[in-house]
């Protein structure tokens, strides 16, 4: 895979393990001839897929928070699919209400509360709500 793809995807992978959201199966695959677009395909253990791409030349915080939001959109179809709550990453203030939103602030990709706006903490770093 690029590395300025996994590069991005990094973190957002290590918050979906650390949140106890679904982990896709991430395989290499350029599927789009679009300049500078970088790209990889996420499978379910099903072996449906999604695509996810980022664009090599934009900073890394832009690339992080693009390929969160891909990957939530994934995550929250697969959620869907094996009949769990639909709402990752939950948010930090809402909690069994909805999901954050992937966002760049301050020259970080943080995730943020739709509803709000308020930030949480930097992309990479959710840990498993308390409960």
């Amino acid at each position: 895979m690029d590395s300025k793809l996994s590069e991005a995807l990094a973190p957002v992978l290590d918050d979906l393990r650390n949140s106890g959201g679904p982990v896709p199966d991430v395989r290499d695959a350029q599927w789009s001839n679009f300049p500078g677009q970088v790209t990889a395909m996420l499978y379910t253990a099903d072996g449906s897929g999604q695509g996810v791409s980022a664009m090599a030349a934009e900073p890394l915080p832009q690339r992080i928070a693009s390929v969160a939001d891909q990957v939530q959109e994934w995550a929250v179809e697969e959620l869907c699919r094996v009949r769990r709550p639909a709402t990752w990453p939950e948010c930090t203030w809402h909690p069994d209400s909805h999901p954050m939103a992937a966002e760049v602030r301050d020259g970080r990709a943080v995730w943020t509360c739709p509803r709000s706006g308020h930030a949480s903490d930097r992309i990479g770093s959710l840990r498993a709500p308390a409960r």
